[in-house]
């Protein structure tokens, strides 16, 4: 039987998440920042993130995924008061230091949890009914927290609205997740480092998928950094409160959407990969020319929905390419090939806007991402039958 305090937690932490997502750049330039800043102080949330994710998964192994979720809220509280009160550049990057540690510590911490006491009470044969309910709890919960987040502000007309919401909706996590009863699980006790190495090391089907992620960050770190100042630009000084919460919300159903397109279209290939991962190119090209509040929503959701079919043809080819004892790795790896791409690129995104306006910072990323996978799916072609098949296990 399914936990009910599980499943709130996962709602509520997921909502949290997402209350934000639509704000945090008007959030940024609201403290005093100018747009260049904004880029490289969210590239310190990926840092921290980065540096931290490690050592957060080896701490949650020695002392309990709930101690770690516990402190992933703790950790938020001073984020969410630094960017309520603080004044500037340098409130801005604790503030996102907070934000990355919390990230850090409660990257699957909850969701390990959650699943290792649903397996102890049901086996390993309902392990697909679990995640699909964790899938489907975070998801509503993402999109419900945009829908706050935009309407809150839109009603109030003030940023630190949402804030304080957030704040609460923290308070409630502490406060259920004390009673959470975690029992002992055995863990992995290999150096993670070890064993990321030796998974690595492996067939080149596999390198060519991690360094494939840390591709595809970029586009996605450029719309999340600038599509909130761009769509308010295009309301000419409307109220972007509820409108921003429904594109954000908008934006996981689109993925959502994209994915169970990309997995109708036949049996994944890494061509057909590089084809989509390409194809964002065009989507960040399709939200620069939009002149019009109707024209970019139609773009924002038609790039969310590629990135979903990237997201389910990566997800699949990893799977399929990973032997079983390493696939927890080769995701983690992967994870933080993302967050690395993303950091890549802030110090890029942050020279262009402030050398030129935000279509043309889309149109520069987009266009280079769209270059190196043609030039990827030319080498593939050339190479033709020499690539080897992806090994099945």
């Amino acid at each position: 039987m399914w936990d009910k305090r599980h499943g709130v937690l996962l709602f509520l932490n997921s909502f949290a998440t997402g209350l934000l997502s639509p704000l945090l750049t008007l959030l940024l330039l609201g403290s005093g920042i100018g747009m260049a800043a904004v880029p490289l102080t969210v590239g310190l949330y990926s840092a921290t993130t980065v540096v931290f994710e490690i050592p957060s998964d080896m701490a949650a192994d020695r002392w309990g995924r709930k101690n770690c979720f516990l402190l992933s809220c703790v950790f938020l509280l001073p984020s969410l008061g630094l960017l309520a009160l603080g004044r500037g550049l340098p409130a801005m990057l604790a503030a996102m230091v907070f934000l990355g540690l919390a990230r850090a510590f409660s990257s699957g911490s909850l969701d390990a949890l959650v699943v290792e006491e649903f397996l102890l009470k049901h086996g390993e044969e309902a392990l697909p009914r679990c995640t699909a309910r964790i899938s489907a709890l975070t998801s509503i919960g993402l999109a419900a927290g945009c829908l706050a987040g935009g309407g809150v502000y839109s009603l109030t007309g003030r940023l630190w609205a949402a804030i304080a919401l957030k704040a609460a909706v923290v308070l409630a996590l502490l406060a259920l997740g004390t009673g959470l009863t975690e029992h002992p699980v055995a863990r992995e006790t290999a150096n993670p480092v070890v064993l990321l190495t030796a998974t690595l090391r492996g067939s080149g089907t596999v390198r060519a998928l991690v360094l494939l992620c840390a591709a595809a960050a970029p586009p996605v770190f450029a719309v999340e950094v600038f599509y909130q100042p761009r769509f308010t630009q295009l309301l000419h000084g409307g109220a972007a409160g509820w409108a921003l919460g429904f594109l954000s919300a908008g934006g996981y159903y689109a993925t959502a959407a994209g994915s169970l397109l990309a997995a109708r279209l036949g049996r994944p290939t890494l061509r057909r990969l590089l084809a989509f991962t390409g194809l964002t190119g065009a989507g960040l090209a399709g939200m620069a020319a939009a002149g019009t509040p109707v024209l970019f929503v139609a773009a924002y959701f038609a790039f969310y929905a590629i990135l979903g079919g990237t997201d389910c043809l990566t997800s699949t080819l990893l799977n399929r390419a990973a032997p079983p004892n390493q696939r927890a790795t080769l995701l983690s790896a992967c994870s933080l090939a993302m967050q690395l791409g993303g950091l890549a690129a802030s110090p890029l995104l942050s020279a262009g806007a402030a050398l030129g306006t935000i279509p043309q910072v889309w149109l520069a990323a987009g266009g280079a991402v769209a270059a190196v996978m043609l030039v990827c799916l030319a080498v593939s072609a050339w190479r033709g039958r020499k690539t080897p098949p992806l090994p099945k296990h």
